[in-house]
């Protein structure tokens, strides 16, 4: 019998809604756990409740990291229970610097004030070894893709050409059906059933109460795989975050 670990990838909004968060992680007792919007001020709050240690990859500064509202440095983090034997981050827009504050004026301020990172783990369970990898994707205001995404995603994609084969989890910020979730699609295979239409808690997001129409059919979450991974049991739990859980059983 193949060996499986249980994954869980989620954009927990910075510190939102912890309440929500680590309760649910303790409960599902995952093997790795990817989160996006990550504050780098709960990193040790996630290592106590996984029993894991971090591996983090700044992309913006959030501000004073005083409070929810100005968290502080954020990005993505892996945590892992199983024993890692290799773990990188890859940049391949901007190097995680955070010195200049978050710009959230314009998409044109953002995409020049925060980084964009490929975070992976080679991680061991029962004899076999895993390649999971995560990413938190270039935002755009309307879900349309731009200049800036159709660059990151060349720049993306040519990282992932390097890993190889893998299991790649985290939010896209493209829809599903669109030009850059298609870049993804075309290549990997996407795991998300077909049954879910949006990765969005419209009663958590900020937009959800105005636009309920546009974002119901927003899957802007992924979980990829190349021919040697074969997710199962796949799900999504709503509820926790701004975004769905993903949740999948990873075999090879």
């Amino acid at each position: 019998m193949s060996a499986s670990l249980k994954l869980i990838s989620l954009n927990i909004e910075r510190s939102k809604h912890l309440e929500l968060v680590v309760p649910f992680l303790e409960t599902e007792t995952p093997d790795v756990v990817c989160l996006q919007e990550l504050a780098r001020k709960d990193v040790e709050l996630f290592e106590e409740a996984l029993g894991a240690e971090c591996l983090f990859a700044p992309m913006a500064n959030h501000g004073s990291g005083e409070d929810e509202v100005a968290p502080g440095v954020v990005g993505i983090g892996m945590f892992s229970k199983l024993p890692i034997a290799q773990q990188e981050v890859k940049y391949y827009w901007g190097t995680g610097s955070c010195e200049v504050p978050y710009d959230f004026s314009s998409a044109v301020g953002k995409h020049a004030t925060e980084s964009y990172v490929v975070a992976y783990q080679d991680v061991e369970k029962n004899g076999e070894q895993f390649k999971i990898a995560t990413t938190h994707f270039t935002w755009t205001p309307d879900g349309k893709a731009d200049d800036f995404q159709r660059e990151d995603m060349r720049s993306l994609l040519r990282v992932l050409e390097g890993l190889k084969e893998f299991t790649l989890c985290g939010d896209f910020n493209a829809p599903r059906g669109g030009e850059i979730f298609g870049e993804l699609s075309k290549r990997y295979t996407d795991n998300i059933p077909h049954e879910y239409k949006t990765s969005l808690t419209l009663s958590l997001h900020r937009a959800g109460k105005t636009e309920p129409q546009r974002l119901g059919s927003y899957m802007v979450d992924g979980l990829f795989t190349t021919p040697t991974y074969t997710a199962s049991e796949v799900r999504l739990q709503f509820g926790i975050s701004d975004h769905a859980a993903i949740i999948a059983e990873i075999s090879k």
